[in-house]
């Protein structure tokens, strides 16, 4: 073998034993590089706070016994506060976290975990306690203050609220009113409330369009509830003034009524056979008619004697049949 053979054998022994040590470098590296991705801290980009304080464990996952580190005040019940991508690399500065941001657009959104008494809850919180107070009927409160908003309490607080204090002017159908949530022992929230009582009445109404000719039965009426003040004096209120009864004209669905709008049915109608009807003392005598007019219950028509066929004023009692003084 010359010596330069064995020159370039040395050589390309030496080559392979470098590549090889440069992979098994390679590969070690690699292995500690996925171990430190394995246990890398990532950002938690939405986390609720239950307690006063924001850790380090709300803002990010991956973390050691470093997780309990507070770094200040939570927001408020019910609120949310963002970090940015800038202050969370000086948290993590700061608090030696091995994290930076990916982006400019990383960020944490932290939300302040609450309990809502809704506006409905306080509603009727004020409404029991006027009934209490022996307000009758139904009625409907008007606030007149800032109004019936929700009430946000700590997350452990219980979703309640009580009237410390209501009082009620019958004369101006005034109310003046403190809530408190949860409850008067653990007053956490306070807000004076004032404003009126409008007094409510069922008003009847048809459940279907009728025009005139149609009388009025129990089933054709439902009710809705209005708003006492205000009503016409004469919408009529009471269903038993509407049964019997039939349009003048059309009535739509669901529209108050007035006594106007109303009339007795027509039972006579021009033309027709009628009965006529004397009655005095004991006496009572029938004779057969002939209606000269049309005519409800009660209505004053003239009509024809068919024996003597004399004319006669008589008031209608009942279909086809009238009253007279004489025939």
């Amino acid at each position: 073998m010359s010596k330069v053979t064995h020159t370039r054998k040395r050589t390309l022994y030496l080559y392979e034993c470098f590549v090889g040590i440069m992979m098994l470098v390679s590969l070690s590296f690699s292995g500690i590089g996925l171990a430190n991705a394995m246990s890398a801290v990532s950002l938690k980009h939405n986390s609720v706070i239950e307690g006063d304080v924001i850790t380090l464990g709300h803002v990010f996952s991956g973390l050691d016994a470093k997780a309990d580190k507070v770094l200040g005040p939570a927001p408020q019940p019910g609120k949310d506060m963002v970090l940015n991508a800038r202050t969370l690399m000086r948290i993590a500065r700061a608090m030696d976290v091995s994290w930076r941001p990916s982006s400019a657009a990383d960020q944490v959104v932290l939300s302040r975990a609450a309990t809502i008494v809704p506006a409905v809850m306080i509603k009727d919180a004020l409404e029991h306690e006027l009934r209490t107070q022996g307000l009758p009927g139904k009625f409907e409160l008007v606030v007149t203050s800032s109004g019936l908003d929700q009430i946000v309490l700590p997350h452990s607080a219980a979703q309640q609220v009580e009237v410390e204090s209501l009082n009620f002017d019958s004369e101006k159908n005034r109310f003046d009113a403190v809530v408190v949530a949860p409850s008067k022992a653990d007053p956490v929230f306070r807000k004076d409330i004032n404003g009126q009582i409008q007094r409510l009445v069922e008003v009847p109404v048809l459940n279907s369009a009728m025009k005139n000719g149609a009388v009025i039965g129990e089933d054709d009426l439902d009710f809705i509830t209005l708003r006492a003040q205000g009503l016409n004096h004469d919408i009529i209120l009471s269903a038993d003034e509407l049964v019997g009864m039939t349009p003048r004209r059309m009535i739509m669905a669901g529209k108050p009524m007035t006594e106007n709008e109303l009339e007795e049915p027509q039972i006579v109608e021009r033309g027709e056979n009628i009965t006529m009807v004397f009655a005095h003392g004991p006496l009572s005598l029938t004779a057969q008619g002939k209606a000269l007019e049309n005519g409800a219950k009660g209505d004053v028509i003239r009509v024809v004697n068919l024996s003597s066929s004399k004319t006669l004023q008589a008031r209608i009692i009942g279909e086809n049949e009238v009253s007279v003084s004489s025939f």
